[in-house]
């Protein structure tokens, strides 16, 4: 989806968001424990709120272009799901070993990110993703990881 106003000067930079969208989560066959499997269907608010900000920045018309891509997949267990020693194709060409079928948000990430950079080349990418308990354990549940190699982009959204 985008979002580019009338008028906006070509020079101005494109914003790239891409958000995870696993619509349910078992972890595949990697299966996750039982106990917590309910949550799964929360695995997407990467997702939700990628759609989230593109619908406010053209409601509250901002002066902004805006991209947002959401790559969305269910993870489950079937005849036909990804086995751990399995190796699978990317958008951008390149060969994946799944190790663990419950890594699938990095997969479709690394696909989402290849696909901006290569379809819209935004100045900036910010993705969105419950991607992993470590920052949970870590940060808590009321704060977010944020890794950058724009240390400019990191200080505004500190600020922010």
């Amino acid at each position: 989806m985008e979002y580019k106003p009338e008028g906006l000067k070509s020079k101005n930079p494109v914003l790239g968001l891409v958000g995870k969208g696993i619509s349910f989560d078992t972890g595949g066959i990697s299966i996750k424990p039982s106990a917590n499997m309910g949550y799964m269907k929360c695995d997407m608010a990467g997702a939700a709120a990628v759609i989230g900000a593109v619908e406010l920045a053209a409601k509250l018309k901002l002066n902004i272009h805006v991209v947002g891509v959401v790559p969305a997949a269910e993870n489950s267990v079937d005849a036909n799901a990804i086995r751990p020693g399995d190796v699978i194709g990317s958008y951008s060409n390149k060969s994946i070993e799944v190790l663990d079928t419950d890594a699938e948000g990095r997969l479709i990430l690394a696909d989402g990110l290849a696909y901006i950079i290569k379809n819209h080349n935004p100045e900036y990418i910010i993705d969105l993703a419950t991607l992993t308990g470590s920052c949970v354990a870590t940060l808590g549940y009321h704060a977010s990881g944020m890794f950058t190699n724009n240390d400019e982009l990191a200080q505004s959204l500190y600020a922010a």
